[in-house]
């Protein structure tokens, strides 16, 4: 149990509290820091969406909850409004748990167009302020969204440091040391400048209000759209949507060049962003599309009031069809006659069998009772699955696999040289890594093998000590026992208990010697 974890401050990263933390303790190894919080060596720091935070909150004061840490200290309130909710309630559950796989592809964040930051930013005199206020600074989450590049507090571009927060080179958890040595300005159109603060304002509104806004599905904001489009007379006649007005609207709002900051400026092809926004929904855009295009429908209103608006409308017009399709099916519950023959045949045999049987009485169903036929279909008889012979004979091949196996160890035996010699070492000499790991029921002489004879750490740790031995032997020098295990490629702290028992047989041997 941490005792000594720090607070978060206000709107600030998970990534800032754990920084913090690794320099009021005086860590300097990624690695022992995140081993001492989340009992791992080989996590990736995460500015945006961390996880493990069930883990974090409970380092916390009862009053810290992972909930709490998710909306307050972490981006995932960018994404809430327009995401559905079991997109949202599988983020959640990725941010409390260890399970992280996949989730900036299920947000939709990778193939936004959106890119994220590259590198932390800030604002030097809100640091002024926090340093006044508690005696040290920290990262806020505003300054690293795309889309707020500019201090509303202070009236200025916010700076950019030379701290990466994206990428493969980031390996540690970096507070703000030094940071302002290497740092520069973002540099902003004077002409967008209003634009910038402008959204900044509404990227703050949606942080402090994404928690109030759930999204059934994407339906909902198809509707919600051709709503608003429709109230603000952006339709040609009754449904058809006029996109050259809707276009007019957004660049006379934001201007070209403030679209073409963020890489918005194409609103001409076929199926660039903002058409398909006006399209039915079939997946996710991102929140400063969101934001842009319901400002420019909308200038009179905040972004976020005319989405919860128009969202409400949208449930609401959705909910009364749903009611409909329940009393339609609960009215067909007095079944005709070709209902009630059907019924009885679908329970005798399959759907297609009972097709076959009676085509006639089928096609009268399908014409005047179709929703029902579906329906029902679902409950009929499955047919019967034929049990296919089996392709591969797994016992052979399991046999071959052995056989090469033991040829390749046999290979291996004098080579001091030679990788650890673990089960994925074995299985991609084989050259059939896919087939052995889909099938491993289905091969237990090649299971046994790599249970048998897969090399452990220690046992590849001494085989390093030994090569370096034999090399040092046929020199007739010694080194050190420190230089002795540096050219081995190890460290006393890694070292394993048969591995340091080894070790000190022959530095003890080498002494006497």
């Amino acid at each position: 149990m941490i005792s000594n974890f720090p607070t978060p401050y206000p709107d600030e990263l998970i990534y800032s509290v754990i920084a913090r933390y690794a320099v009021h303790n005086g860590i300097l190894s990624p690695k022992y820091l995140t081993e001492e919080l989340f009992n791992k060596r080989s996590l990736t720091p995460t500015y945006d969406l961390p996880s493990h935070l069930d883990k974090l909150a409970s380092y916390l004061p009862a009053q810290y909850d992972a909930l709490i840490l998710i909306n307050q200290h972490t981006l995932l309130p960018l994404y809430q409004p327009f995401q559905p909710e079991t997109v949202i309630r599988y983020a959640v559950q990725a941010l409390k748990n260890e399970k992280y796989q996949s989730l900036h592809t299920k947000l939709g964040k990778n193939a936004s167009r959106i890119k994220s930051l590259s590198f932390f930013r800030f604002c030097p005199f809100c640091w002024e302020e926090q340093i006044e206020q508690y005696g040290e600074v920290y990262w806020k989450r505003s300054w690293q969204i795309t889309g707020y590049e500019y201090c509303t507090k202070h009236q200025q571009p916010l700076f950019l440091s030379s701290i990466p927060c994206n990428g493969l080179d980031r390996k540690f958890y970096i507070a703000h040391l030094n940071v302002l040595k290497d740092s520069s300005q973002l540099v902003l159109h004077h002409q967008d400048l209003h634009h910038h603060i402008e959204l900044a304002e509404l990227i703050e509104e949606l942080m402090s209000q994404a928690s109030c806004v759930n999204l059934r599905d994407f339906s909902l904001l198809s509707n919600l759209y051709f709503f608003i489009l429709k109230d603000h007379g952006l339709l040609s006649g009754c449904k058809n949507i006029n996109y050259e007005k809707v276009r007019q609207r957004v660049i006379e709002y934001w201007g070209e060049s403030f679209l073409q900051y963020y890489h918005l400026d194409d609103l001409c092809s076929e199926n660039c962003w903002l058409k398909n926004m006006c399209r039915k929904h079939r997946k996710s855009f991102s929140y400063l599309e969101h934001l842009m295009v319901l400002k420019a429908l909308v200038p009179t209103q905040s972004a976020m009031n005319t989405y919860q608006k128009y969202l409400g409308l949208a449930v609401a017009i959705q909910e009364p069809e749903t009611i409909l399709v329940s009393v339609k099916y609960e009215a067909e519950q007095l079944l005709s006659q070709d209902q009630l023959k059907w019924s009885q045949l679908i329970q005798e045999m399959p759907v297609k069998q009972a097709r076959q049987r009676d085509g006639s009485l089928y096609a009268r169903l399908y014409r005047n009772h179709k929703d029902w036929l579906l329906s029902i279909n679902e409950s009929a008889l499955t047919p019967l699955t034929s049990t296919t012979k089996p392709r591969v004979n797994w016992e052979k091949r399991d046999r071959q696999f052995v056989k090469q196996l033991i040829a390749i160890r046999n290979s291996l035996l004098d080579d001091l040289d030679s990788p650890q010699q673990t089960k994925k070492f074995f299985i991609k000499k084989l050259g059939s890594v896919s087939t052995i790991e889909k099938n491993w029921n289905a091969l237990p002489l090649t299971k046994a093998f790599l249970n048998r004879y897969s090399e452990a750490v220690s046992c590849y740790q001494i085989r390093r000590l030994t090569k370096t031995f034999i090399r040092q032997k046929m020199r007739q020098r010694f080194s050190s026992p420190s230089v002795f295990l540096r050219e081995s490629g190890l460290s006393p702290a890694r070292l394993m208990p048969e591995t340091k028992r080894f070790f000190d047989y022959i530095m003890g041997e080498v002494n006497n010697a």
